[in-house]
């Protein structure tokens, strides 16, 4: 080979790796930008370092119609002008549901303010076992954890109107096996906040600690406000 075509041979290589080189050089330089974006619009829409799960586009929740344990509606206005907390679950439920009551219980125990002032949450614990939870029922359980406690159910395909918004999942143990008292109802175990606008704002995953419930409530209710 001439060293004239030697030299071409070199110069194309050289070419070839510098733009490799240039297009790496761009994809880590775009993908850091983008990261850069990300992170400075979710500083900007949500709080940082919580141990939930915030939706930096809070996801209003419409359509479904059920009832709560004296008999009144509960649809999306109920969920309206307070912050909200939704647990679902079953009163027959031997440890998930009692436990992450009483939780709950603690929680509301650490509450700055009080019913009727501004920024004073509700509960609302949505039974997904309504053939044996009947309000009665209801507001006796969950009224054994705190009085302010709310319980609501109502027929199934109203509950999946709100549980499929919310990405709540329910499914039931030997249900047809004869005995139609005699079963268990799995079901997700995450408690969901709601803002005073109706919109899923947040989802608390287990295991559930109360002074974190606690602390973190107060953090996102300062950063979006009460209205």
């Amino acid at each position: 080979m001439s060293s004239e075509a030697q030299s071409k041979n070199k110069n194309s290589v050289s070419q070839l790796i510098l733009i490799i080189s240039l297009g790496l050089l761009g994809l880590v330089i775009g993908f850091w930008l983008s990261l850069q974006l990300l992170n400075d619009g979710n500083d900007q829409k949500m709080p940082q370092n919580l141990e939930a799960t915030v939706l930096p586009d809070a996801r209003a929740l419409v359509g479904f119609n059920l009832s709560d344990h004296d008999g009144g509606p509960f649809t999306p206005q109920q969920l309206q002008g307070q912050w909200s907390f939704l647990f679902f679950g079953f009163t027959h439920c031997p440890d998930v549901c009692p436990t992450a009551l009483k939780v709950m219980q603690s929680v509301w125990k650490a509450l700055p303010t009080k019913k009727g002032e501004t920024g004073h949450p509700k509960l609302f614990f949505v039974s997904v076992d309504p053939d044996r939870d009947k309000p009665a029922t209801l507001k006796q359980y969950v009224q054994y954890f705190h009085p302010e406690f709310n319980a609501v159910t109502g027929r199934l395909d109203e509950l999946d109107k709100l549980t499929n918004q919310i990405g709540i999942l329910y499914g039931y143990d030997d249900k047809d096996d004869g005995n139609d008292l005699e079963y268990t109802v799995n079901h997700s175990a995450q408690i969901i906040l709601v803002d005073p606008l109706g919109r899923m704002r947040a989802v608390i995953s287990p295991p559930h600690v109360p002074e974190t419930i606690s602390s973190n409530f107060q953090t996102i209710r300062t950063f979006y406000g009460d209205e």
